[in-house]
């Protein structure tokens, strides 16, 4: 395995990717964060990796966690892998991300201080990376209504692990 993760995991970016297109460069490291949807509360974990010599950012998203998954199991938790390469071409990211029950793809664009992941295919549904510090980020799944508002849909609050 280990050979394995050698050739997957980058420790540096690649050149190809300008300093002010490395937008995912804060999120680098693992997070514990907190999932809300309605009345629903469910802890869980986040890890993000530079990836393919650098040329990606990859992540797990873990929910519940590995830590509570047994005392608090949730018939529609995702165990999830998003794939984000930069496209020097348009100057944002393409994204897959993929769990046992879909696979979806994203535009990754930058909309003043917020990272905004639309689904290719249904692109009234966006995923918003918000609110970023070194030890904390929102994020949220949101729907875009006919009038334009923003319904969050679930958020997400993460915090770097120590």
């Amino acid at each position: 395995m280990s050979e394995f993760m050698n050739a997957l995991v980058s420790e540096n970016k690649n050149n190809m990717i300008p300093k002010e297109y490395d937008w995912f460069e804060p999120l680098i490291g693992d997070w514990d964060f907190d999932y809300y949807a309605a009345d629903r509360h469910v802890e869980g974990e986040w890890l993000f990796r530079r990836v393919l010599e650098g040329i990606a950012i990859e992540d797990l998203f873990i929910c519940p966690s590995r830590a509570t998954k047994e005392t608090n199991p949730q018939p529609d938790g995702e165990y999830g892998v998003a794939l984000r390469i930069f496209n020097t071409e348009t100057k944002c990211y393409d994204m897959t991300y993929v769990c046992s029950k879909y696979i979806k793809l994203l535009e990754v664009k930058k909309e003043n201080e917020r990272i905004v992941c639309t689904v290719k295919n249904k692109p009234t549904n966006k995923w918003v990376f918000s609110e970023i510090t070194n030890h904390s980020f929102r994020w949220q799944n949101i729907t875009v209504l006919d009038n334009e508002e923003w319904h969050i849909n679930s958020n997400v609050y993460a915090k770097r692990k120590i």
